[in-house]
């Protein structure tokens, strides 16, 4: 018995390694996520920018400020990006807990 606890370790051990690879798991489609969502509200942000250059230089519409559109558009980014990976962190976090109470 003394030997496979020691080439596999104890089961509470295991259990913990298992939790730690989930947990890590669960931070990496977090890091996605947020990656994912920032980029396409960056992208919207972006084509809003050109959209409305390209009325106000064939005079359909009224010039915007560059700088003010991509900084509505970075913090748009930002708070979307963090809520979506907020809420998939929340939900492995869950997922984590109740593996944990079985």
């Amino acid at each position: 018995m003394a030997g496979s606890e020691a080439a596999g370790g104890t089961r509470e051990a295991r259990r913990a390694r298992r939790e730690a690879r989930l947990l890590i798991c669960w931070l990496a489609v977090a890091f996605v996520v947020w990656n994912g969502v920032y980029d396409m509200r960056m992208h919207d942000a972006a084509r809003g920018y050109l959209v409305e250059a390209a009325l106000a230089q064939a005079g359909l519409g009224r010039g915007v400020d560059m700088r003010v559109v991509m900084h509505r558009g970075l913090v748009d980014a930002i708070a979307f990006s963090s809520a979506w990976a907020c809420g998939v962190l929340l939900v492995g976090l869950i997922t984590l807990r109740a593996l944990v109470n079985e």
